[in-house]
C-alpha cells in the first residue's frame, strides 16, 4: 500500500504537534517553580517519583486502550492531559497549593503513560518501514527544536512576568498542541498480508520474556539510568570542573543542536549495520559517561557534555525499531501499544528507583554515579548485540 506520507516527513500536523511539545518556557526553572511555592526538595523529588509511579501504572491499561480505539485517538487524549497538566501546575503555583501539585504529577503521569509506545506506533503504523528511523528522529528533533526556542525565549518571558507566564505561555502552547494533533489522519490499513498458520500465536507475557526481548528491556532500562544522570547530573558536573553557571545556557542550546544530527546520522546507516551501530553507540555512550564522571578539567567536561546526548539518543530510536520488529515476528500487531508499553515500564521502574533513592545516590558522588551508568550502558549493548545477533 503506498504510504500517504511524504518518504523523509513526518505529517504536517504532527510536525507542529511535535514543535509545540517542545515548548516548555518554565524548563530553566522546573524546580523553582515547586520551591517558590513552598514545596521542599525533598518533596520535589517525591513528585517526580509519583509521576514516574503514575507512568508504571497507567503503561499497559493505556496500552490495551491505545490497541482499542486507536493510536490517534490516543495522541488526542494525552495532548489533552498535557493540557491539564499545564493548567493545573499553574494553578498550583499561584494559590501555592501542595494538593495540587500532587494531582498535577498524577495527571502528568497519565498523560506520559498514554504516549509511552503510542507515538511509536502510530509512525510504524504510518510510515513505510525504510523510513521509520529517520523520521523517528526527526520527530525528536522537532521537539528538540520547541526546546532550543523556548530556552531562548526564557529569559524575554520571565522579564516580562516571571513563573506565571512561562507557567502560562507552556499551557497555551500545550493547547495548541493539542489542536494540532486533530489535523492527524487515522492509520492506513495495516501493509502486511495475512499470517496462514493456524498454530496460536504465544501471548504479550511469553514475547516479553524471550531472551531478545529481555535483552531489548534491559539496554532500554540502561539507556533510561543514563538520560537520567544526565538531566540530574550534568550542572552540578560541570560547575565542579570550572565550568561558569552563565555558560549553562549556552551548554545546553549546544547539545539540543548537536542532538538534531541525530537524524542525518540515522539516514546514513544501512539495515544490515543496525546492530553493529547499536553496540557501538551504547559503548561510546558508556565510555563517554564513565570518563565524565572521572575528570575534572573544563574543556574535557563540556566536550563530553555536547556530545553525550546525542549518544544516548541515536540507540534509543534504533531500539524503538527493533522493538516494533520484535512486535512483528510475536504476531502481535494489533496489541503494538500495550506490547511497547510493556518494554517501556523497565524504564519507568528504574527511574522510580532511581528518584526514590536519590539522596543515596547523590551521597555516592558523580564519579561513581556516571561510572555505574557508564559500565551498565556499555555491558547491556554489548549483550543486546550478542543476543540479537
Amino acid at each position: 500500500m503506498k504510504s500517504f506520507i511524504c518518504p523523509g516527513r513526518p505529517l504536517d500536523g504532527l510536525t507542529v504537534m511535535s514543535f509545540l511539545n517542545g515548548l516548555v518556557f518554565f524548563g530553566p526553572v522546573s524546580l523553582l517553580v515547586r520551591t517558590t511555592a513552598g514545596v521542599s526538595v525533598s518533596q520535589f523529588f517525591l513528585l517526580q517519583a509519583a509521576l514516574s509511579l503514575a507512568v508504571l501504572l497507567g503503561e499497559v491499561p493505556s496500552g490495551r486502550l491505545t490497541d482499542r480505539i486507536g493510536c490517534r485517538r490516543s495522541i488526542l487524549l494525552y495532548e489533552f492531559l498535557f493540557v491539564m497538566a499545564r493548567v493545573l501546575l499553574l494553578t498550583a503555583f499561584l494559590t501555592r497549593s501542595l494538593p495540587l501539585f500532587w494531582l498535577e504529577a498524577m495527571v502528568e503521569g497519565a498523560a506520559l503513560s498514554f504516549e509511552s509506545g503510542t507515538l511509536s506506533a502510530y509512525l510504524y503504523g504510518t510510515l513505510p518501514p525504510e523510513r521509520y528511523l529517520t523520521s523517528t528522529a526527526r520527530v525528536r528533533n522537532l521537539e528538540t527544536a520547541g526546546f532550543v526556542v523556548s530556552t531562548l525565549c526564557y529569559a524575554g518571558l520571565y522579564a516580562v512576568g516571571g513563573i506565571p507566564v512561562l507557567l502560562a505561555a507552556s499551557a497555551l502552547t500545550s493547547f495548541l498542541a493539542w489542536l494540532a494533533s486533530f489535523s492527524l489522519p487515522p492509520l492506513p490499513v495495516q501493509r502486511r498480508p495475512p499470517r496462514t498458520e493456524t498454530a496460536p500465536r504465544p501471548g504479550l507475557a511469553h514475547m516479553v520474556l524471550t531472551r531478545r526481548a529481555l535483552a531489548l528491556i534491559a539496554a532500554l532500562a540502561a539507556l533510561n539510568m543514563g538520560q537520567i544522570l544526565v538531566n540530574f547530573f550534568y550542572a552540578d558536573k560541570l560547575l565542579a570542573c570550572g565550568a561558569r553557571a552563565e555558560w549553562l545556557t549556552a551548554i545546553i542550546l549546544g547539545y539540543s543542536v548537536i542532538q538534531m544530527l541525530s537524524g542525518p546520522l540515522l539516514d546514513r546507516l544501512k539495515p544490515e549495520h543496525t546492530l553493529q551501530a547499536l553496540a557501538g553507540l551504547f559503548v561510546m555512550a558508556g565510555a563517554g559517561m564513565a570518563v565524565l564522571g572521572l575528570i575534572d578539567r573544563t574543556l574535557p567536561a563540556v566536550a563530553l557534555m555536547l556530545t553525550l546526548p546525542l549518544l544516548l539518543r541515536m540507540p534509543g530510536c534504533i531500539l524503538e525499531k527493533i522493538q516494533n520488529n520484535l512486535v512483528d515476528a510475536a504476531g502481535q500487531e494489533k496489541r503494538r501499544a500495550e506490547a511497547l508499553s510493556l518494554f517501556n515500564m523497565s524504564g519507568s521502574v528504574f527511574e522510580v528507583m532511581f528518584l526514590v533513592g536519590s539522596s543515596a545516590v547523590a551521597a555516592a558522588g558523580p564519579a561513581a554515579c556516571f561510572g555505574a551508568a557508564g559500565l551498565l550502558l556499555a555491558a547491556s549493548g554489548w549483550a543486546a548485540y550478542k543476543i540479537l545477533s
